[in-house]
């Protein structure tokens, strides 16, 4: 009966989030220092992905998921859900475009605090200028993985509902794997910017009913103005 009284959403934030500071916390306590064994199995995970074998049309691919995948995706992905999704389309674009916008606005203080180099920067041709040069946490990981939250647990109902939310799930798992794969980033990059993500649009989540109604208003007050 409890647990039913507490909102599901705010237990799920504080497991993440939680999760997401004990890992930051302990990597922050061994200063990243190379030859810990967690450090060691985190180079070795992403030299396995980005020394495979090269392969043309894979590499081409993962190149155009970690080009697109991100702001050029999940952009239009927002607003088509806004304006043709329904009630459910709005909700889950309201909700989760609050939590990308908060994440773009946290996401690169957090990379400065944390101060982790990327690996071999000076070598990798596939990170853009204008991206952080700190790696940890990632973030495409944050924001595909606050969008793949909020789709999963709003955009749903009906069979095509689920569809697209699959698909937008797998749709960040390739951004996420693409950023290891091009060695942009080591995996406990993407893992700490999967918790974060997660965490942040579980916290939204919790106040669903209060953001939806609140933006209600809003929008009838603008179009009230606007008719007038």
């Amino acid at each position: 009966m409890l647990l039913y009284m507490i909102n599901t959403y705010f237990i799920a934030f504080f497991i993440v989030f939680i999760s997401f500071l004990l890992l930051t916390v302990f990597l922050l306590s061994i200063n990243f220092k190379q030859d810990h064994p967690l450090i060691i199995l985190d180079n070795s995970i992403k030299a396995f992905f980005s020394e495979m074998p090269y392969n043309k049309y894979l590499h081409e691919f993962m190149v155009y998921v970690t080009i697109y995948g991100r702001e050029y995706t999940w952009g239009p992905v927002l607003i088509a859900l806004f304006l043709l999704g329904g009630v459910v389309g709005r909700k889950t674009a309201i909700i989760t475009g609050l939590s990308i916008i908060i994440l773009v606005l946290v996401g690169g203080e957090i990379k400065n605090i944390i101060d982790r180099e990327r690996p071999e920067l000076a070598d990798n041709i596939y990170l853009f200028e204008e991206e952080s040069k700190k790696s940890y946490p990632s973030g495409h990981a944050l924001i595909v993985s606050a969008g793949a939250t909020g789709v999963i647990c709003l955009y749903r109902g009906n069979l095509r509902r689920k569809i697209i939310s699959l698909l937008l799930v797998i749709e960040a798992g390739l951004v996420i794997f693409s950023r290891i794969y091009l060695g942009l980033h080591y995996p406990l990059d993407m893992v700490a910017g999967i918790l974060l993500g997660m965490s942040v649009t579980f916290f939204f989540l919790g106040f669903q009913k209060q953001i939806f109604t609140l933006s209600k208003t809003i929008f009838s007050f603008i179009k009230t103005r606007t008719i007038k």
